[in-house]
């Protein structure tokens, strides 16, 4: 572009500025006025949404890293500096574990790993940290969701009202609270700015805000999968409020940009994985079709009663398929759901019909933004029904539950107002004393194992904690639980290790072999077989149970260095050499060990062959 063209730019450009002062400095002083307050009122939602989100989650700053926060933060070598940047774009959730090369997850979030790196460089190994980003991360969403029903769907009581009602919703405490949450929070961040550009695009077209509404849905799929369901929700908001169908240059301009992007993220999410989905977490493959559907129904069935009643939060609900029409759960789902149908028609049927618009797009927000976890439960693993995948979901059902309630606020003030108050204030109060589940690993195990006795991988957590904090009979009796109601390799390994330490060597060996017998694939527990066999020096079976763990995983060079020295005891020099060698390809920033092995297994046999000589007639 020439300089006079941006000259004639430039000056259009101050004309036009000081035309739209010009034409400010001709409104009445009533319109003035009206926005003045307008701005004073908004600035006071914000402040009131602000003190709301901090009362509710301001004593998680002293909360303790949890369940997944202690591996994928404080052992995930992945983010503890910036030299692992493109394995954590090339591969899956959980592959920086020694113990799991082939990653073995659904999951491929790299923003997650990318943002741990960034916290970690700055705090390190620190709790507080985290937690106070992900508060203001919680902030953001509620702050974003009053802006854009407040500013574009012009509504300040429904979009103060929502956001409050969301900021305070118990429901959203694991997703908070908890520092793994991490991927919803940022989800619904992301998806909400998508939404804050389209509607801006929609008012002020421009390729600049265009390529702000991709780029944030494309962050999103990086940050958690169910970010796809943007576009269907974007569909359902343009044919509930126009009525008619995007005509080919809106579907140009705003799905298939929104599709190319899903692709790029399907690319490199196949290639980190190896497939769409890892084969190895496939659960529930017993049921058929219409099976699957029923327990879709009860699922969300079950979600509905979560956000509507909020009583029996649990981190860890056990959820046993229905098998067959007759299950009573199916009849409980149906009534449910179709009390939720029936209330919501009965609310509605005489609202203005942009009312109802905005509580019948709200409803299917949430039944769309939780359609990912419905279609997918045979690959979400045991924990199907998770608080935190209401987070996004819930925003769509606060904005439907406001209405409703506004329009009862309007008809009785008096006693709607301390109502609605109560309402939130109670809500706060449950969020608060449900934060402090999450105050430290026995706290959170303790209570999760009361509300889910049958939950075997809480037990055997549990019991690693109990042994951890030094409570040794409290961890045997946690992890023979875990065994005994779900008979589970993890549990059993544990169970093996405590045994060892505590000497009770007959009942270690027969815990290992009960773990290999459920997960003979898995190296560490053939290693920790090998490290109790060679305490007894039972060395020839410490050989072999190193070399099947090496067989399984050969990438942990204390596994080798292990089956080195057993073999240098028992003066088997070659394959001693030969493991010494491996460890030294293994660790080679370590190279010390490795070559003070090497150097004592040639010491020995030369000193053997020396004897041996010497012995000669």
């Amino acid at each position: 572009m020439g300089k006079k063209a941006r000259r004639k730019i430039s000056r259009r450009d101050r004309l036009a500025r000081r035309s739209e002062g010009m034409q400010r400095s001709t409104l009445p002083a009533t319109e003035i006025a009206e926005a003045s307050r307008q701005r004073t009122k908004n600035i006071l939602a914000l402040v009131f949404i602000a003190l709301a989100v901090w009362f509710a989650y301001f004593n998680t700053l002293h909360n303790d890293f949890v369940h997944d926060d202690r591996i994928e933060i404080l052992q995930n070598t992945f983010i503890h500096d910036f030299s692992h940047l493109s394995k954590i774009l090339t591969s899956p959730a959980w592959a920086f574990r020694p113990e799991n090369p082939q990653g073995g997850s659904n999951y491929y979030r790299p923003l997650q790993y990318l943002t741990y790196a960034v916290l970690y460089h700055f705090l390190g190994p620190s709790p507080w940290g985290y937690h106070l980003f992900k508060l203001l991360l919680h902030l953001a969403v509620c702050l974003v969701f009053f802006w854009i029903i407040c500013h574009y769907l012009k509504n300040w009581a429904l979009a103060l009202l929502s956001a409050l009602m969301f900021a305070v919703h118990p429901a959203n405490t694991e997703a908070v609270a908890w520092i793994s949450g991490i991927t919803d929070v940022a989800c619904a961040v992301f998806f909400l700015l998508c939404l804050l550009f389209y509607l801006r695009s929609q008012t002020t077209p421009s390729f600049t805000i265009l390529l702000a509404f991709y780029t944030m849905f494309l962050f999103g799929l990086f940050a958690k999968e169910t970010m796809v369901t943007l576009m269907p929700i974007l569909f359902l908001y343009e044919w509930i409020h126009f009525r008619k169908a995007p005509t080919r240059k809106h579907w140009l301009r705003v799905y298939v940009p929104l599709l190319v992007g899903f692709v790029i993220y399907l690319s490199m999410r196949i290639y980190a994985i190896g497939s769409f989905t890892s084969a190895s977490q496939l659960r529930y493959s017993f049921l058929s079709g219409f099976q699957s559907f029923l327990n879709q129904v009860v699922l969300l069935s079950e979600y509905f009663t979560a956000f509507f009643f909020p009583l029996s939060l649990n981190a860890y609900h056990l959820f046993d398929p229905v098998l067959s029409l007759t299950d009573y759960r199916v009849a409980k789902a149906l009534t449910a759901l179709a009390i939720v149908l029936v209330v919501f028609w009965l609310s509605s049927n005489r609202m203005q019909s942009q009312q109802r618009n905005l509580m019948l797009w709200g409803l299917l927000w949430f039944v769309m933004a939780l359609s990912p976890v419905l279609i997918f439960l045979k690959r979400i693993g045991e924990n199907v029904l998770a608080e935190r995948y209401l987070y996004l979901p819930s925003l769509g059902l606060s904005l439907s539950l406001s209405i409703p309630l506004l329009r009862l606020r309007e008809k009785m003030p008096r006693l709607m107002t301390p109502v609605l108050l109560l309402l939130l204030g109670l809500l706060t109060w449950k969020v608060i004393d449900r934060n402090k589940i999450w105050h430290d690993e026995l706290s959170f195990y303790e209570t999760t194992a009361r509300a889910s006795p049958r939950a075997g991988i809480i037990l055997n957590n549990l019991g690693t904690a109990y042994a951890r904090n030094g409570r040794q009979g409290d961890a045997v009796k946690a992890l023979e639980t875990s065994v005994s109601v779900q008979p589970n390799s993890a549990a059993y390994k544990n169970l093996a290790r405590i045994y060892a330490a505590m000497g009770r060597h007959a009942q270690s060996e027969t815990a290992y072999r009960q773990a290999a017998a459920l997960n003979p694939g898995d190296a560490d527990i053939f290693s920790g077989l090998g490290d109790l066999y060679f305490a007894l020096q039972r060395y020839p079976e410490s050989i072999d149970a190193y070399t099947n763990s090496i067989s399984l995983n050969p990438r942990v060079p204390r596994v080798c260095f292990n089956l080195a020295d057993a073999c240098l005891i028992i003066k088997r020099y070659d394959e001693a050499l030969a493991a010494y060698q491996k460890a030294l390809s293994l660790s080679a920033r370590e190279a010390g060990r490795p070559y003070r092995g090497m150097a004592a297994v040639y010491a020995e046999a030369a000193e053997a062959n020396r004897n041996a000589f010497e012995l000669q007639p």
